[in-house]
């Protein structure tokens, strides 16, 4: 099994003109199983190369592969036209709003998004509770 080298990138400090308050709240992706990334900026670009607030060292990954951008709550993952894909449970997108548990796969690299405390998923709103 090939383990990915991530590295996170530190200088993403927010700036005023940024909607904080559209940032979901405690959210947070965990990358392989083991790292986990917090997720507090209003974009998050995701590749290979060290201009990206996460970086992924990992050649199935595209230099600039995905971004993250917190819109109304929630977040919505982009796909950079990378060479390998980007996928959420298991269906390619170009562009769609993740939740909680999702799985990202980016070229293969597996990411799970997550939440503490998550909002409830309109999709689910005429389920049993």
């Amino acid at each position: 099994m090939h383990l990915a080298r991530v590295q996170v990138n530190l200088h993403y400090d927010v700036g005023v003109d940024e909607e904080i308050d559209s940032i979901p709240p405690n959210a947070f992706v965990v990358i392989e199983g083991g790292k986990i990334y917090p997720l507090v900026k209003v974009v998050i670009n995701i590749g290979r190369t060290l201009d990206n607030q996460l970086v992924i060292d990992d050649p199935r990954v595209s230099r600039s592969h995905a971004e993250l951008r917190a819109i109304q709550g929630h977040f919505v993952l982009f796909d950079l036209n990378s060479t390998g894909g980007t996928f959420v449970n298991g269906h390619r997108i170009s562009k769609t709003i993740i939740y909680p548990n999702d799985t990202i796969s980016l070229g293969g690299v597996a990411l799970t998004f997550n939440q503490d405390d998550p909002p409830p998923r309109p999709d689910l709103a005429d389920t049993v509770r």
